[in-house]
This record gives structure tokens, sequence and C-alpha cells, in this order.
């Protein structure tokens, strides 16, 4: 991973994109995009433009950069005030949208394609749709074995979307409801996805209860355009990841897998302080 290099330009210093500046791992060199020519002499894996709010940077930005690195995929990683842009606004035609918490996921496969082959979906022709880009095959996440979701989902309708999903990566589910778990089950089960419209009080009352009946299991929650500024109440809960709907099957896969993982690296270091 270390042998790429990455370029992010545009208004990465806004609070949305700080928890994905502070994540790379990768060597990146940030520019702001009105001096792009500085490092024109250089030479880049991925492009990357953060945009806080709509039409903050104008398609000559774009074109310049497509013109000076002609060869590289540029993507735009977008802020909470992006999200209407496609309707109200003037996105920008042949650049890979992708939001501030859609990040994580993406990224990761984006990188695991590089490193495998050199060519990922994010060096699809600019004229390629969203569907042709979803039909190129995603790198599966690499992490603790699981075996076993359960579901929480106020409605059986939302739940069975829940499964089609869960059982798409060849997990099992169940689900978790007042009234509805299996108590024997549920203790199988590594990791707990949680559907719902809004982070409000009333999931907030559905994640204690869940803790309460099914303490110890990481949870993953599914909800309508997160904000960042929500993220803060929604860590605090207990939630180890969010996803927002409508999601890519690859979103939710990683952030399971995310969510899985830290839980068991967290684990002894908690029994570890106890025994102190």
């Amino acid at each position: 991973m270390n042998d790429h290099k990455i370029l992010l330009t545009g208004d990465y210093w806004h609070a949305d994109f700080q928890p994905i500046v502070s994540s790379f791992k990768t060597p990146t060199t940030l520019v702001p995009i009105e001096k792009i020519e500085s490092v024109s002499d250089s030479t880049f894996d991925l492009i990357i433009i953060a945009q806080a709010r709509r039409d903050q940077h104008s398609q000559v930005d774009v074109e310049k950069l497509h013109a000076i690195f002609p060869t590289t995929p540029v993507i735009a990683v977008l802020g909470s005030w992006c999200e209407g842009e496609t309707r109200s606004g003037k996105p920008w035609p042949g650049v890979t949208r992708i939001y501030w918490h859609q990040w994580q996921g993406r990224y990761q496969n984006f990188i695991d394609q590089l490193s495998e082959s050199g060519i990922t979906e994010w060096h699809a022709p600019r004229t390629s749709t969203i569907g042709d880009r979803i039909a190129i095959p995603k790198a599966v996440p690499v992490g603790n074995p699981i075996s076993c979701v359960a579901i929480s989902a106020w409605t059986a309708t939302r739940h069975q979307m829940a499964v089609a999903a869960i059982h798409h990566f060849g997990w099992r589910s169940t689900w978790i409801e007042r009234g509805v778990w299996n108590a024997e089950t549920i203790t199988a089960v590594d990791a707990i996805c949680i559907e719902a419209d809004a982070w409000c009080s009333e999931v907030e009352s559905r994640v204690k209860w869940i803790q309460s009946e099914v303490p110890n299991k990481p949870m993953v929650l599914l909800v309508n355009y997160p904000r960042v500024d929500q993220l803060k109440a929604i860590n605090a809960a207990g939630i180890a990841e969010v996803v927002s709907k409508p999601f890519e099957l690859v979103d939710l896969q990683a952030a399971i897998v995310r969510a899985v993982d830290s839980h068991e690296v967290a684990q002894p270091a908690e029994t570890e302080q106890i025994a102190r």
C-alpha cells in the first residue's frame, strides 16, 4: 500500500474530511486547487477533490486536473451539503462521486484492486455510467471470518432488504426484535446490523435495548444520509460503523468486516485493563 501515492486537493481542511485525511496510510500530497501546477511533474495513483458544498469548484478546475494528469483517476469526495447537488447544482460530468460517509469501504476497494492488478473501477472511462461502474467486480474485504449477522429492523420488509444483502456475502442472518429473536441463535452472531431511517431518540432506545439483550457485539447502523455532527452521538451510543442508504453492497460488507475486526482488537485491550 505504501508504494502508492495520492494527491488531495480542494477543500480538504473542512471538518467533514478531517477523519479521511487523518486515516490515510498512503503517502498523500495536499495542494490547494489553485496551485495544482506546482505538482505537475509528479505522478500519482489517485487524485481526490474534496468539496464541502455544491458548486464550490468549477468544471474548469476539474478539466485542468484531467489535462495535467490524463491517466490518473480523478474522484470527488463530497461533504454533507453536497447531497442534493445532482438535483439542484452542477455536478462535474464524468467524475466518480463519493460522499464522506462512503469513503472507507470504497477507498479500501480501490487500494485492493490497485494492489492486485493495477487497474480499478475508478480507472473506468469518464463516459461510463453508474451501472457500468457497479458491474465491475469488487474486491472482497479481508478480515476475521464472519458466519452470522443479526438484523434489527422494525418491519419484515426492511428485514428482508437487509437479509438479501447479508446472504449475498455468503453469511447467515437472524432477526433480532422484541418478541422475534431467538436467544440461542443470537449468541452465535458475529455482528448486529441495525436498519433505520435516521438517527433519533427511538433508534437510540432500540440500540440500548439490543445492548441489554445481546451485550458485547459490534454494531453497524444502516441509515439515510447521516450527518457529520451526528457521528459523535452515534459512536458514543456504541455503534462501530455507519452505512448510508442507498448503498452499494461493498459499503455494507466492508463496514461489517471493519466492525468485527475492531471489536476483536479491542477485546484483549479491555481485558488487560480490567485485569490491572
